[in-house]
């Protein structure tokens, strides 16, 4: 009886402290740097589109994958899509304005917002900023302003635009309740 007591005991020990540590490998912290590399691959693109006075309109499809270079949760192996409209004018890129999704392995999500207003630099390895607004799931409250840098790398697919960049910035989780 007492060996059966023993093991029960032990098994119980060994399931909780299973249970505590899963719950803290889930933990976001509330706060910190972000350092993310990330990859994109445009989808098939589409012909820019005149609008007038010298100026083109382009829609940009992009399938994303990030991985958080200090393994924090946020960013952290998670495919994306990002859906941007560019304005084109006298040939340089003036303008763009977009949005992207990412999902983790627990279908949960963070919501990113990029704007480049007019004037600000556009071209490979020019420094953006955009922000996460936010996610579902254990990214609820998440607030973020990110410095994004990329550059264009060689395909050996043709016609394919493929991208490597990284996302720096510091976030917080606000909470909503």
């Amino acid at each position: 009886m007492m060996t059966y007591v023993h093991v029960t005991s032990v098994l119980a020990a060994a399931t909780l402290l299973t249970f505590v540590s899963n719950a803290q490998a889930q933990s976001l912290p509330p706060g910190g740097e972000l350092h993310v590399t990330f990859t994109a691959t445009q989808e098939p693109a589409v012909k820019p589109m005149t609008i007038g006075d010298g100026t083109q309109y382009v829609q940009i499809n992009l399938i994303m994958l990030a991985v958080n270079d200090q393994g924090n949760p946020i960013l952290n192996n998670m495919g994306g899509r990002c859906q941007l409209t560019r304005l084109i004018e006298g040939g340089k890129p003036t303008e763009q304005h977009g949005y992207c999704t990412y999902s983790d392995a627990d279908n949960d999500q963070i919501f990113e917002k990029c704007d480049v207003a007019r004037g600000q630099a556009l071209p490979a390895g020019a420094t953006n900023m955009c922000e996460l607004t936010g996610g579902t799931g254990k990214f609820q409250g998440l607030q973020a302003s990110l410095a994004i840098t990329s550059m264009p790398v060689k395909s050996t697919y043709e016609g394919a635009l493929q991208i490597i960049g990284h996302k720096n910035g510091t976030y917080k989780i606000v909470k909503t309740n």
